[in-house]
């Protein structure tokens, strides 16, 4: 298979993980209630729609088209004006029809083809997680998913809340272990700082199969422009 790279857009991503993501990988995007995954994840089909006129796909198990728009509305981004122009699709399915994300995998293979889709984004993980009735259904149903996601031939994020570490020193993990289904997992959370007496969001990268990433934790702010991450790109020689 032919190594290629896509840019992510969101200044500082590609720069942690050496110039951009592995073509065609699965991404787990984690971190706790509020810390701005959802917004991450539009960003990410945001910045492929407009900066390489990459289609982007979101499916959301959560909330609807509209509640979605809404919350994204105060960013600076034209949402409706990119679905218009089929540079984004939005797919929702109502909690009671999450399972047909797996058992229904050609309608969203169907999109993907008509649509040119090149990026998705799945938010969340745990509508689907909840639908199994023990570990070992769910994770029959993560390997499918994950085998559906391959054969879309996208570059996919799917967000997973998180079990924050008890210490900076142990890694956290994502609610039901998505990650260990995925070849990446990027990681947003919020440190507190007492010296401002504030909390200041943080993005890691804790996995990144195929690539040399940085392992540092990079501070990151919120913009209306979505997320900006603070890593300092390596000086040319």
């Amino acid at each position: 298979m032919k190594r290629e790279r896509i840019k992510t857009g969101i200044p500082g991503l590609d720069d942690i993980v050496g110039g951009g993501l592995l073509k065609g990988s699965t991404i787990t995007l984690s971190g706790p209630t509020g810390c701005g995954k959802s917004t991450f994840g539009m960003q990410f089909l945001i910045e492929g729609a407009i900066k390489y006129k990459e289609p982007g796909l979101f499916i959301s198990l959560e909330e609807s088209r509209d509640s979605t728009f809404f919350h994204m509305g105060g960013f600076n981004w034209d949402l409706e004006k990119l679905e218009k122009n089929k540079l984004l699709v939005f797919l929702d399915y109502p909690i009671y029809e999450v399972d047909q994300l797996l058992s229904q995998n050609s309608a969203v293979m169907e999109i993907v083809n008509t649509m040119g889709i090149k990026r998705v984004v799945i938010d969340s993980i745990l509508p689907l997680a909840l639908h199994f009735g023990d570990d070992d259904e769910r994770k029959r149903g993560f390997l499918k998913l994950r085998d559906n996601i391959r054969n879309w031939g996208t570059t996919t994020m799917i967000i997973s809340e998180d079990t924050p570490a008890t210490t900076q020193d142990v890694l956290p993990d994502t609610k039901y272990g998505l990650e260990t289904f995925t070849e990446g997992w990027i990681h947003i959370y919020t440190m507190y700082s007492p010296k401002g007496s504030e909390r200041t969001k943080a993005v890691e990268v804790l996995k990144m199969k195929g690539i040399q990433h940085s392992s540092k934790i990079y501070p990151a702010e919120m913009t209306d422009d979505g997320f900006v991450i603070k890593a300092k790109k390596k000086k040319s020689k």
